[in-house]
């Protein structure tokens, strides 16, 4: 498992509700290749569309985050082909 800090935006345009901690999108770190993983709000109740902010995302399995995988690296996250935001790995826990 990989735990990371992440600082997130939720695209205003995409989403129509807001997400609680435990939330499940697909992540995209590598082009072409989608993984799961579990965001959990550090400071917050819920992620409102249009809000940026940090997060911890927990994945299962890093194979699917990279050989770059690091401090810094950028993915976009969505649900299903829709991208819905995009984040920054801020530190790897």
């Amino acid at each position: 498992m990989v735990k990371i800090k992440a600082h997130i935006k939720l695209y205003e345009n995409g989403r129509k509700t807001p997400f609680t901690s435990g939330y499940r999108p697909l992540f995209n770190f590598v082009k072409e290749m989608k993984t799961s993983g579990r965001i959990d709000l550090i400071d917050r109740e819920q992620f409102c569309p249009g809000e940026e902010g940090e997060v911890e995302i927990l994945f299962l399995n890093k194979v699917y985050l990279g050989n770059d995988f690091d401090i810094g690296k950028t993915f976009l996250f969505g649900e299903g082909t829709f991208t819905l935001g995009e984040g920054t790995v801020e530190e790897i826990l």
